[in-house]
């Protein structure tokens, strides 16, 4: 039965299509009725569900539960957290929009029952051998199921340490375990067996660690846009998810707005989802990330990104076959990138574009000397695609709380960061730079980064180490290292506060035309930095500005406030200030003096 408002909405109430919330029936042929009969009616359209708990077995997708494909003007709407869509397939996401418009998912929650993953206590571990045992919790799925052994090997089938009695990262472990196998010895007692390569990581392990394992298959989450335009995923809480909670790929303009994804209370549970919080790639414009609240994933909070195309064959300096990677069109602007070197080759738009996802054919409108075509990523250029990488993203008024890996990975340009807190992360809180380790990219260039409090990151064993971990990093990578070209561009940092970092509270790298304004960095007493640092790095970049900063320290491994590293050129200090332990210098310089410019006020 259709309602119409002021508004000339159509209401379609799911239990009219035979929903039934809190029946223990399979609700996913009504929701995908109600889905047809919103398609067949045009547009615009609300699709109602009441409170309680609606079952969805498997849809006929094999990434989702329930499809909307070229739609237009269409809401999903329930009644809050009471209204729950428990996927009883853990295999599947929830919500699937393919080529739709202007179309939300709102008001509603989702979980799945059984889990994606499962949990328990470690009872003995051989560290000698590479094998533990673990003692499935009551109430969480046998890994006898099938979905485990289904999911895909090496990045579906592994798990993470938890302390004992906090659902957290256990600090100072690695923080994934690849497996290889797993026996049944007893009751819910397994034996589980790593990778060859990951076996050392068993002497991390101590009994009454807890552990998860999870089936991660990636396919979709509660919420994937694909081919997508200006829709929204708005009050949406999600418990778990196979995937991650929200993505969208080779979509526009997506807004994700009042989302929580939690662990569900109650439980417990030690994560959300498998994977990442909101992931984004090959984006034409960047989402809008604001008023959320993400925790216990099992990978990042945010990621943007395009994954870059191999030039696997030069035909001439403006044609090129390019492997793998994401989607060209003509017109698309593409960055010839060196990523053993990190350095630039060139840009040129794409005048044509022919073949398939296996091997591109592309002419560049304008030629781009010394192209190199290999096999591997290791061995060939990269080409990122700038206009298709999530560009003018907004991320705001955001908690990030506890879970695996970063904050934030931002890999397009043209974004605004302000407002958020990351607390208690496993790894860095605000990662910009391009990845072709991964690989990943694009350099971003014209980031407004302000009034961030990152706090308490860096739980796991590397991040810290590493001599470029910092709870902000700005960084333009080349394989293994720091680019040699500045290829981050025009990147401004006002406000922030850095609470017991990772080593640094900000590492600059390979970038021109970076401003540091108020920049706090805390170092509390009873913290133990994980290096020695200063808690300001810059290496290799030009027209810098480092104004209003301090650092606030006892602790002997932090030895100043600003260190200019190598090939730092153009640069100005002024108003830094330390609180620093005895022989702590208020600037580290091991860049030339030419070009400097001091304007006499710094203290310490």
């Amino acid at each position: 039965m259709a309602e119409n408002g002021a508004t000339d909405v159509t209401v379609l109430h799911a239990a009219e299509f035979g929903a039934k919330p809190n029946s223990g029936e399979d609700s996913g042929p009504a929701l995908r009725a109600a889905i047809a009969a919103a398609a067949a009616l045009g547009a615009p359209v609300e699709i109602r569900l009441e409170r309680g708990t609606y079952r969805l077995g498997p849809g006929p997708e094999f990434n989702a539960a329930l499809t909307l494909r070229g739609m237009s003007d269409v809401t999903v709407r329930g009644m809050g957290v009471e209204t729950l869509l428990l996927l009883t397939d853990p295999r599947q996401g929830c919500f699937f929009l393919f080529e739709c418009e202007r179309v939300s998912v709102e008001s509603l929650a989702v979980d799945h029952d059984p889990l994606p993953y499962t949990q328990g206590s470690v009872l003995w571990s051989n560290a000698k051998e590479g094998w533990f045992d673990l003692a499935l919790e009551e109430g969480y799925p046998s890994l006898g199921e099938p979905w485990f052994a289904e999911a895909p090997k090496p990045y579906g089938q592994w798990g993470m340490i938890f302390e004992r009695d906090t659902p957290r990262l256990k600090a100072g472990t690695p923080d994934f375990i690849f497996m290889d196998s797993w026996e049944h010895l007893a009751g819910r007692v397994w034996r589980m067996r790593p990778v060859a390569e990951q076996r050392d990581r068993v002497a991390h392990l101590r009994p009454r660690d807890r552990f998860v394992h999870m089936a991660r298959f990636g396919h979709g989450g509660a919420v994937f846009f694909l081919r997508s335009r200006d829709c929204a995923m708005r009050h949406v809480t999600v418990y778990s998810s196979q995937g991650f909670a929200v993505g969208g790929v080779a979509a526009d303009a997506c807004t994700v707005d009042g989302v929580t994804v939690t662990r569900k209370p109650g439980t417990t549970r030690l994560l959300s989802t498998d994977s990442d919080g909101a992931h984004f790639q090959q984006n034409l414009r960047g989402p809008l990330i604001q008023n959320c609240y993400f925790e216990g994933m099992a990978d990042d909070s945010v990621n943007i990104y395009y994954p870059p195309n191999r030039v696997s064959g030069v035909v001439a300096d403006n044609s090129l076959r390019l492997a793998g990677g994401g989607e060209i069109q003509p017109g698309d602007l593409l960055e010839i990138f060196d990523p053993v070197e990190g350095r630039r080759r060139g840009r040129s738009r794409a005048a044509t574009v022919r073949g398939d996802a296996t091997e591109l054919r592309v002419t560049l409108e304008n030629p781009v000397p010394g192209m190199r075509a290999g096999t591997t990523p290791n061995t060939a250029d990269s080409v990122y695609n700038l206009s298709r990488c999530g560009a003018g993203f907004t991320i705001r008024n955001n908690i990030f709380t506890n879970h695996r890996r970063h904050g934030m990975m931002l890999k397009a340009p043209d974004g605004l960061v302000e407002n958020n807190l990351m607390d208690g992360l496993g790894a860095l809180g605000i990662v910009a730079g391009n990845d072709p380790d991964w690989p990943e990219g694009v350099a971003p260039s014209n980031l407004v980064i302000r009034r961030n409090t990152i706090r308490d990151c860096g739980r796991s064993m590397w991040y810290g180490a590493d001599p470029r971990g910092a709870a902000i990093q700005i960084v333009g990578k080349s394989l293994g290292g720091v680019a040699a070209d500045r290829i981050l561009e025009n990147i401004v940092l006002e406000d922030n506060q850095c609470i017991n970092p990772p080593g640094a509270a900000l590492f600059i790298g390979a970038a021109g035309n970076v401003e540091v304004v108020r920049l706090n960095a805390t170092y509390m007493p009873g913290f133990i930095p994980p290096r020695r640092t200063a808690a300001i790095l810059v290496e290799n970049v030009d027209n810098l500005r480092v104004e209003d900063c301090a650092a606030s320290a006892t602790q002997p491994e932090i030895t100043a406030t600003l260190r200019l590293g190598p090939e730092v050129g153009r640069r100005s200090t002024q108003n830094l200030r330390g609180s620093l332990a005895s022989g702590a210098a208020l600037v580290e310089n091991t860049a030339p003096e030419t070009n400097a410019e001091n304007n006499g006020k710094e203290s310490n």
